[in-house]
């Protein structure tokens, strides 16, 4: 619980420094798996299933804060974005 408002007080902070209004200006923080809370890891493990999550960020994306899970399934890299309520908006399938 700690470090998920330690995680809300650090986005917090970006988007008051974050002065345009313009979506190019859309903003990321690096977090660890374990900030990331259940619902959200819950919703990209169901989303994916079978898939080991590697990395995680919160975004700001036109205006909007979505957790960025990555992770691998079969060799396949996976990205799935989640808002904090748990709804899966999008799945990218990384092509290397």
């Amino acid at each position: 619980m700690r470090l998920q408002t330690a995680a809300a007080v650090l986005m917090a902070g970006l988007l008051s420094a974050c002065t345009s209004n313009d979506s190019d200006d859309d903003m990321e923080v690096a977090l660890t798996l374990a900030d990331v809370p259940p619902v959200v890891r819950s919703a990209a493990e169901g989303a994916v299933p079978g898939i080991e999550l590697t990395e995680a960020e919160l975004e700001l994306e036109d205006g909007r804060e979505v957790y960025e899970l990555t992770g691998l399934k079969d060799g396949v890299e996976y990205e799935i974005d989640v808002t904090p309520e748990g709804v899966v908006v999008e799945i990218e399938e990384e092509d290397d």
